[in-house]
């Protein structure tokens, strides 16, 4: 019983996050408070709640939505709005300071860097934490968060999707600059024809780290 339980919590966490990264607000909120109706002490879920009705509230403060679903978990009702559960919320983080080599310490650290807009900070320091605590679930959750913020940044620094990008300096000049691989590669497949969003396609990392490399690329000038 507590497997099943402990499995659907998971399974519920994850699917918020999974619509949450798509910009499903409504349904990645149904999600976590039903995780939260099956565990009400579970601390992911009260720290994704907190960021998610802060980020609806700031986006549209009036809008109440008329249906939202986190998949198939019949026992609460997909309808339930923030309206009717905003009364069990609870404050995140600790009363008292932590030492800094206690991992919930730096874990809040990072949560507030999250929250202060320094998403490269607390994506580094949520890194860390999951290289030595791999088992720390609410860690990956926290990463899920800064992960699809970090996404909608690089997007937005990078624009049109559609246009196509043209070195600005010789390869020469590149040998210098001690790229990764990854880096090299895309730099490579950039000729004035190929677009971002092709650039995207042929890149043999992920999505969000080639947004995060384009888009340094066009700060610092490299290509335009």
């Amino acid at each position: 019983m507590k497997a099943a339980r402990d499995s659907e919590i998971t399974r519920l966490l994850k699917r918020g996050l999974n619509h949450y990264g798509l910009g499903e607000l409504d349904s990645a909120i149904v999600c976590w408070e039903k995780t939260r109706a099956l565990d009400p002490g579970n601390p992911a879920a009260r720290d994704y709640l907190e960021t998610a009705y802060e980020e609806r509230a700031e986006s549209n403060p009036a809008e109440t939505p008329a249906s939202a679903s986190c998949g198939e978990f019949q026992d609460m009702d997909d309808d339930a709005t923030p309206q009717s559960l905003e009364f069990i919320r609870t404050p995140g983080g600790p009363d008292l300071p932590l030492p800094e080599d206690d991992p919930d310490a730096r874990i809040a650290s990072a949560l507030e860097a999250f929250k202060a807009g320094e998403l490269d900070q607390a994506w580094s320091q949520l890194q860390a934490v999951a290289r030595e605590m791999p088992e720390r679930l609410d860690v990956e959750g926290y990463l899920g968060l800064v992960r699809a913020e970090r996404a909608k940044k690089f997007a937005r620094e990078i624009g049109d999707k559609g246009r196509t990008l043209q070195l600005t300096c010789t390869m020469e000049n590149l040998k210098v600059l001690n790229l990764q691989p990854d880096e090299g590669f895309l730099l490579s497949q950039i000729d004035g024809q190929v677009t971002i969003e092709d650039l995207i396609s042929l890149s043999s990392t992920d999505r969000v780290r080639t947004l995060e490399t384009l888009a340094r690329f066009l700060r610092e000038g490299l290509v335009e």
